[in-house]
């Protein structure tokens, strides 16, 4: 369980900013692979270097909804599967 503080502002270090084009481009991307997959297809991703499979299941999941073609995800033997999910 993560744990919880309050402190005051003036203490917190100051949000890092990553440019809006580093984000568009890897949100592009995971709609890429969506929009890649045919109805009958499985994709598979496996995390990079600093990822984690959780953060590709919420990416390609957001990806799908921003596209409006819902995705199952789910993870085994350490690496993230998907497909459309249809119904």
């Amino acid at each position: 369980m993560a744990e919880f503080t309050i402190i005051p502002a003036k203490e917190a270090p100051r949000p890092r900013a990553v440019g809006n084009a580093h984000i568009a481009r890897r949100m592009r991307e995971y709609e890429r692979y969506v929009a890649e997959l045919g109805p009958a297809d499985v994709g598979k991703l496996r995390p990079g270097m600093h990822e984690t499979a959780r953060s590709l299941v919420l990416r390609i999941t957001r990806a799908g909804n921003r596209i409006r073609t819902p995705v199952q995800a789910w993870q085994a033997e350490g690496a993230v599967y998907f497909r459309q999910r249809h119904g």
